[in-house]
């Protein structure tokens, strides 16, 4: 079978990634975002959200297990704001002795999609599964809620346009750190340290700061598909 090429067009950097697939498996335009998910014989099915990469089934577990490896062994109650694919969540759960898992994730599509595309984040034992709940809620509304405190906050959002955009706001973060609870950790998507420095990691750095967290660090790690092959996460602590 002939293969064909989906392309990302990366603006800021005037580039584009190119994975090879065989097969177009879905698209469909939510109330938040077009999602399109592909087979490549090489990574399995791959998910697009307004035609940025998002996960697929084989050789990408960089990002998730960058993420993971950020998580203290302390930590019992987690939220996850995002992460509708369960990949996280999925993890966390069976390699550590969590209580329970939030998950707040805006759009449901994501949800529905990845049981059916990508199954092995959703098959777990009853018990870690009554560990997970989920809340389709805008992040913004669910932390100015507060209605419970949390050892960890993961922030795993797609790029800050369009509704993420608030995730990066300093109401958001000031929320964030509110809901950790003493010793808590923020752990946050944040782009590439190559190109996204002074837009996203620098300018976070600062609100971090302003908003009192301490010991806040940046994490590099090789991400091949996402834009300059290099993605990070940022972590900061409530004292």
């Amino acid at each position: 079978m002939k293969k064909k090429v989906y392309y990302e067009r990366d603006i800021p950097t005037g580039t584009l990634i190119g994975v090879e697939y065989e097969k177009y498996l879905h698209q469909s335009q939510s109330k938040y975002q077009n999602i399109e998910i592909i087979y490549s014989s090489k990574y399995g099915n791959a998910m697009y959200l307004d035609g940025c990469f998002m996960l697929s089934e084989r050789n990408q577990d960089y990002y998730h297990d960058k993420c993971i490896n950020l998580v203290p062994s302390s930590v019992k109650n987690i939220l996850i704001i995002g992460g509708g694919d369960y990949a996280i969540a999925s993890k966390l759960v069976t390699q550590r002795g969590i209580k329970s898992i939030q998950i707040v994730e805006i759009d449901i599509e994501v949800v529905n999609l990845s049981k059916k595309y990508f199954p092995k984040h959703f098959k777990l034992s009853k018990n870690n599964k009554s560990k997970i709940s989920l809340t389709v809620q805008d992040g913004m509304h669910y932390i100015r809620k507060g209605a419970e405190k949390f050892d960890c906050i993961i922030i795993d959002s797609t790029d800050p346009v369009n509704n993420a955009k608030v995730l990066i706001s300093k109401a958001f973060l000031t929320g964030c750190f509110k809901s950790l609870k003493s010793g808590g950790l923020l752990i946050q998507q944040s782009g590439s340290p190559i190109k996204d420095a002074n837009y996203i990691i620098n300018p976070l750095k600062k609100k971090y700061e302003s908003i009192g967290f301490i010991k806040i660090n940046l994490h590099s790690f090789p991400m091949p598909l996402y834009p300059t092959g290099t993605w990070s996460f940022l972590s900061a602590k409530r004292a």
